[in-house]
Parts: structure tokens; sequence; C-alpha cells
């Protein structure tokens, strides 16, 4: 009997763990009327000729933004149905799917809700359809002749999304505005990468101040712009020892805009070459910042102690929504925690409405003396509070880390608001982090 078929576009860590799509338990690879991709080259190439998928489900894909190939998808055929997955319905994100002539955007829930109607119409026809008493060898005539081509989509999908060349792990680092630590985070979190054996690159992407190079005592290194004019130097990026590879921000600010444009090969040749890409950014969000996060494995979102970034954190997200980038990869982290500072984990997971976040420790002056200087082997050798604590973080989230879950710094004990009480103003802490209506 031949059922219709639904063919779902995602990205290599949302096919691998479907609870970023809103699927948490499903095993997506043995659904037999699901053709799964995480390529967009590969689902147009097989869609287009395919006549047993009636309708597509677009949530994002490892080389070209979701709204990008729903359109595409949708112009190569216009009879055949393709939603997109939005995780806010907005009405800015309403006019682009319609302008783009894409049928329905979808939100966390109505994916799941389609998703589950589509299985059990799927289970009840094969159910209901009549079992022969003895089952013949199949002959290659009784089948319908695209559903070879399809079974091969389903079982080689997922093996291939693992397989493929471009398999390094994309951690950018990003905040909601200036100030926030992104270059001292980023620099330190590719020198532990590289420790914990990953083959890492620390990619400046901050294209108009970028500081990586200062940061980590580096002089000359390789620029963003000189490997576009020299496509044959990326043999020179190589980290060797305890030292990561480094691409620096482009020399000339006036070249930024042309470095956008070719930004998702150059990144696609990066992973490719390298286990761990960690990827500095800039204050200002820009079209930069979404295609990083488009490809991120993780995204590292961090909120310092000033209100105002916390706001621009909130900020951002919306944009986030607005623009259908997935924000279910994003690892949300607040700097310079202290004893006596303004948020901890829990005001910031409070005002983001009960979100994971974790606490990066206070450095001290220590942090901007030897990174002002360019020695960061020398912060990481003297076990600095930011450098523990953000290893911890790194160790359950990066490839050759433990993979364990990861708890805010404090553990259970924090997430729950028990603390112990030191003083009038801890006590005043534990009030102030009762529960917060979510």
């Amino acid at each position: 009997m031949t059922t219709s078929l639904v063919a779902l576009c995602a990205d290599t860590m949302s096919l691998q763990h479907p609870e970023a799509l809103g699927l948490a338990g499903e095993n997506l690879a043995t659904q037999g009327w699901l053709r799964l991709f995480s390529s967009a080259e590969e689902a147009r190439r097989f869609l287009r000729a395919d006549r047993l998928v009636d309708e597509v489900w677009v949530a994002s894909s490892d080389d070209v933004a979701p709204i990008n190939l729903a359109a595409t998808l949708k112009r190569d055929r216009s009879d055949r149905r393709v939603c997109m997955l939005a995780f806010e319905d907005t009405g800015s994100l309403k006019s682009r799917v319609s302008a783009t002539g894409i049928d329905e955007s979808l939100t966390r829930q109505a994916l799941a809700e389609r998703y589950a109607r589509r299985k059990q119409a799927n289970a009840c026809a094969w159910a209901a359809s009549p079992m022969p008493c003895a089952m013949p060898t199949p002959h290659p005539a009784s089948r319908p002749s695209a559903m070879p081509q399809a079974r091969s989509q389903t079982t080689v999908a997922p093996s291939s999304v693992r397989s493929r060349p471009r398999a390094g792990f994309l951690l950018p680092v990003v905040s909601g505005s200036g100030g926030a630590g992104k270059s001292t985070v980023a620099v330190v979190a590719a020198l532990l990468a590289q420790r914990m054996g990953n083959n890492t690159l620390l990619l400046d992407f901050d294209l108009q101040f970028g500081d990586a190079p200062a940061l980590m005592g580096a002089r000359q290194p390789l620029a963003i712009d000189e490997l576009l004019a020299a496509p044959a130097r990326i043999e020179q990026l190589r980290s060797e020892g305890a030292s990561p590879a480094l691409l620096a921000a482009p020399r000339h600010l006036e070249d930024s805009e042309a470095v956008v444009e070719r930004a998702p090969a150059l990144l696609d040749q990066l992973l490719a070459r390298f286990d761990v890409v960690v990827a500095n950014t800039g204050a200002a969000w820009a079209e930069q910042h979404a295609l990083l996060l488009e490809r991120s494995s993780k995204a590292l979102f961090l909120v310092d102690q000033r209100p105002s970034s916390l706001r621009a954190c909130q900020h951002a997200l919306d944009l986030c929504g607005r623009c259908g980038i997935a924000t279910g990869p994003f690892l949300y982290a607040v700097n310079r925690c202290s004893k006596n500072a303004l948020f901890t984990s829990i005001d910031v997971s409070c005002a983001l409405r009960g979100a994971h976040v974790f606490e990066l420790k206070d450095g001290g002056s220590e942090v901007e003396e030897l990174l002002g200087a360019g020695l960061p082997f020398d912060l990481i050798e003297a076990r600095n509070d930011l450098c523990a604590s953000l290893e911890r973080l790194l160790q359950g989230v990066l490839p050759g880390g433990r993979g364990a879950a990861v708890q805010p710094e404090g553990g259970a004990a924090r997430a729950t608001g028990l603390r112990l009480p030191m003083g009038k103003r801890s006590r005043k802490r534990r009030r102030e982090a009762a529960p917060c209506p979510l």
C-alpha cells in the first residue's frame, strides 16, 4: 500500500537530538514515512524528482538558512506543501513567509502535533493493510519506482549526516550588547577546547573590531580577507600543541561586507578541517550573527552584571524569533559572577522565563592583566576562577568533554533556590530568588 510521505529538513545536531525540534524521545530514523535531510542540496535534488512526499517541514539545514531553503523547495514544486519551523509566530516572520510563498510557519508545538498525527495515521494505515499468508521475495516491479530511493534516504540520511565532511562543532560566543566579555570567553574557550584534545580554531568573526589576536599574543596571524583572497593559505591554519589555530578578523573594515557574502562557504571549509570552531562575534547584530547561529552546534549567549545587558539579551532573542533562528541550541551564561555580584544564574533564568543559565566566575584583575599582555596560556595555567567555571561548562558540551549534563555553579541547590545563609545579604538574595512566574 502506498502512503504519502513527509520530508524533514534539519541540521545535523537537531536530527541527532530531536528534542531541539520539540520531538523529545522520538527516533526519527526509524519512521518509515519520514525522509530526513541535513543538506539543503541533497534535499532539493531528491524532492525535485520525488512523487511520494506531499509535505516538507523545514527546521534548518547544515548549509542554508531555513527560510531560503523552504522558499526554494516551494519554487521547485509549487504543488507540494512546504512548512517552516519558527519558534515564535511573529508578524514579521509571517510577512516573510507569505512573501516567499511558503505555505505555513509552524511553532514547535504545532510541529509536534502534526508529527504525532502523521505518525498515528501511518501506523493505522499499515495496521489496516491485509497481510499475505506467505511473504514471497518482492519483485522489483511490484514496488513504486521511487520507493527504493526514498527508503535509502531514510536510512542513509542520518548516517550520512554523521559522516559528512563538515563535521566540526561550531560554538559562537554572542551577547546582546558590547562589554559582556565575548572576546575573553571566546579566547579561553578555544584554549580549553584544545586542551580537551580537539583540533580547535579560534575564529575572530567580530568583523569590525576583533581583538582576539591581541589577547592571544599572536603577531600577524592570517586574516579572513587574506584567506578569501588566497584560498590555498588555508593550509596555514593549524593548531599546534596547546595552541589553537587562529583566523583573525579582516584587516580592513571596508572588506566586512564582502566577507559576509562569502562566509557560508568559508565556514563549511573551516568546519571540515577542525573538530571545534569557537567564533568570537561583535556587539552590533548583523547578517554575520545569523550565519553563525544558523550553523552552530551550540551558541554561548553571555549576559554580564548590567541590567542593560540582560535587556539587550531579551531584545536579541526576540530578533532571533522574528528571523526564524532556532534558539534551542543556545547556552546562556551570566558572566563575572562573584559573592557581591548583582545577578546570579537564578536571576537571569527568571528573566529568561526559566531558561537554564550557567555562571561564569569573575576572574578578577588577573584576566585583564594576562590577556592584555598577550599571555593567555599563563591565565589557563593559573587555574583562574573564570577558566575553571568555563571549563566545567564546556566539558558537558564539547567533543572530548565528559559529556555529562552540566549544572549551574552551585548545582541543584541553586536551581531550587536553597542557599546557605551567609549573613544579611545572602538572606536577602534568598528572598529574591523565590520561584518566579514563568
